[in-house]
């Protein structure tokens, strides 16, 4: 032992023995994920804090908005929540939450000015069923509403940062470009995030469904939906689509990105969770409308879009891979083909595993 303490040449001189390097690796990827897990644990803690400062929500002191949450609350079981504000012209609700004692509910003024009230109470009683719902985790889907957000804000971040240091206006080819690549890279990614953590979108008949056992008049709930969805569709509002499941109708367009000449594809369609709101209208009302199956028509038509925007980014993520291979072989001063082919190998097996399940979430979750 006395010789091998020798060997590591640090006995009888007084310091500590240096750790083998395996520890000290163990020691590190320790570290870091319990940093990363604690940071993981304060996001889940204040998601709904952050989605609520992220939208500038605001208590209301609207008396019967409280009374009437007060009371579908009461019937439903469940403690009150609270009642915020948003100052936005487009009509749409929401729950934040991370359990049904921290919940609550937004609404913005839009939606107030646009609805009767039998209609909103309609609404309100529909949110309160998603916190009250069986198998539905409101945490879960406020904090992946977050971090999924936190992932598309680089979209605008790089798009702004690309106008600021000189590459043109907001409608100039470079900054526009820019923005579509910095989309393909993360959209996929956020809309994962979503689609593993929300409930299938079939699952939101079932809410509709339990909603008018609170307020007892399903007609109400689908002239609401039916305003809503008008409204939406005939107006355009900025709203961060890894946000829109968090909404009681969907309200972003799938229209496409026109540069120099090209059509570029949409990643809304990802992000969707909830079906066609002619569809639930219909089962609401008990109908087989023509609006209905029209709109369950559409839907499969639109299938086709999800392997167009997922192509573009299994190129751009190619791109990134260019990238390294150029950045690796400027370090070294010299280009090894046998090292970019590894890594070249091993970064496009592994890209190709991720894309594939993302295709599998994707091709399940939007079905």
């Amino acid at each position: 032992m006395r010789e091998l303490l020798a060997g590591w040449g640090m006995f009888g001189q007084g310091l500590p023995l240096p750790l083998p390097p395996v520890l000290i690796i163990v020691a590190i990827v320790a570290i870091g994920a319990l940093a990363l897990f604690l940071l993981i644990l304060l996001m889940y803690l204040i998601a709904d804090r952050l989605l609520l400062h992220w939208y500038h929500a605001r208590k209301t002191s609207n008396a019967q908005l409280h009374e009437i949450v007060h009371r579908l609350a009461s019937k439903a079981g469940i403690p009150e929540p609270g009642v915020f504000i948003v100052d936005s012209a487009m009509p749409n609700a929401f729950v934040a939450g991370r359990s049904k004692r921290h919940a609550s509910v937004v609404l913005t003024t839009g939606l107030i000015d646009l609805l009767e009230d039998e209609e909103m109470e309609a609404v309100l009683a529909y949110e309160l069923t998603h916190i009250n719902i069986k198998n539905s985790s409101i945490g879960i889907v406020t904090f992946s509403g977050v971090l999924a957000g936190m992932l598309i804000a680089l979209v605008n971040l790089a798009f702004w940062g690309a106008i600021l240091t000189g590459f043109g206006q907001e409608d100039d080819p470079a900054p526009q470009l820019l923005k579509f690549f910095v989309t393909a890279l993360v959209a996929p990614i956020a809309a994962t995030i979503i689609q593993l953590t929300t409930r299938h979108r079939h699952l939101e008949y079932q809410t509709d469904e339990q909603s008018v056992l609170l307020h007892g008049k399903p007609d109400k709930l689908a002239c609401a939906l039916r305003k809503i969805e008008e409204y939406l569709k005939s107006h355009h509002f900025e709203v961060n689509p890894a946000h829109a499941h968090l909404f009681i109708v969907n309200p972003l367009h799938d229209s496409e990105l026109t540069v120099l000449d090209f059509r570029l594809p949409c990643y809304h369609f990802l992000f969707r969770t909830q079906p066609a709101t002619e569809e639930r209208v219909k089962r609401l009302l008990k109908g087989a409308g023509v609006a209905g199956v029209a709109g369950a028509r559409e839907e499969d038509r639109k299938k086709w879009r999800l392997l167009r925007p997922l192509s573009f980014s299994f190129i751009a993520y190619l791109l990134i891979l260019f990238l390294i291979i150029v950045l690796d072989t400027f370090n070294r001063k010299d280009f090894i083909f046998k090292r970019a082919a590894i890594i070249s190998a091993v970064y496009i097996v592994t890209l190709s595993l991720t894309f594939i399940i993302m295709l599998v979430v994707f091709r399940v979750r939007l079905k």
